[in-house]
């Protein structure tokens, strides 16, 4: 047992008075039988004290975010997908993808069925802190993802002082350039829509739909087209020439001699005030 997890007494202790010890070890022999017995009765105890709201552990920053690890991640809400349904191994089941951000990186919080009713309209807004304990990060193409699962549980937080200055850092952004752009570079982007293209659908190779939008931009020097997939495609829709906006960890690509900028599962995008 890790010398930080408390006992299971000591642990008990921090939520007396919001269960009562049957119910407490009911939970934590819940726990222990659902992983197999591989978490100690300490460490079941001390999920049961996270999922109550009681855990005092400091939270590491994103940027310590290591694949293969499982860990606590907390961070600002900065954009949550589309709830995706699908089957899986005969059983239906459900997914989205909820970016966050702290003052040293981000990372996209995967939200795996019954966690998934997060990222329904008006569940979790955008600009709220987010705390999401024994998650399991992995790194995919798109780049780190921590996955919500069974066992995990959610918190929204109240923002203290020391989140209140995080989020400043957290929300400022290093805008490039449109003439800057370097193929396979991660960049934020902002310009003024010249034309548009889309959306249109399409069936991807596997069978499933996909969505897709161009946008020609302007930034009073170099033009370039921000492709939008998916989710962002369906929600850009209603923008027009002549909009501001905004296009924030898209990936550049060099398409027949035209610079493009590219979505990701983890990027914004929005219309500039």
């Amino acid at each position: 047992m890790p010398p930080s997890v408390r006992s299971v007494d000591a642990s008990f202790k921090r939520v007396e008075d919001l269960i009562d010890r049957a119910a407490f070890d009911e939970e934590v022999k819940g726990i222990r039988e659902a992983s197999g017995d591989l978490f100690a009765t300490e460490l079941a105890a001390a999920m049961v004290v996270d999922r109550l709201g009681r855990a005092d552990f400091k939270v590491p920053p994103l940027s310590k975010a290591r694949a293969g690890v499982t860990t606590v991640v907390r961070g600002l809400v900065a954009r949550v997908g589309e709830v995706r349904e699908f089957e899986r191994d005969g059983m239906p089941s459900r997914v989205a993808n909820v970016v966050l951000k702290d003052s040293t990186g981000q990372i996209a919080l995967v939200l795996w069925d019954e966690h998934a009713v997060l990222a329904d309209p008006g569940a979790l807004p955008v600009g709220t802190w987010v705390r999401a304990a024994n998650v399991t990060v992995k790194k995919t193409g798109y780049g780190l993802e921590a996955q919500a699962g069974r066992y995990s549980t959610i918190a929204i937080e109240d923002e203290t002082g020391d989140l209140a200055r995080d989020r400043t850092a957290a929300l400022d952004v290093e805008w490039a350039a449109l003439g800057d752009l370097k193929e396979g570079a991660f960049v934020s982007v902002r310009g003024e829509v010249v034309s548009k293209r889309g959306p249109r659908s399409f069936r991807r190779r596997d069978g499933s739909q996909s969505w897709v939008l161009n946008l020609t931009v302007f930034d009073g020097d170099r033009m370039a087209i921000l492709v939008l997939w998916d989710d962002l495609a369906q929600r850009a829709g209603g923008v027009e020439a002549g909009a501001k906006v905004e296009l924030l960890h898209g990936l550049v690509r060099v398409n027949r001699g035209a610079v493009e900028v590219h979505s990701r599962r983890e990027s914004i995008f929005r219309q500039a005030g």
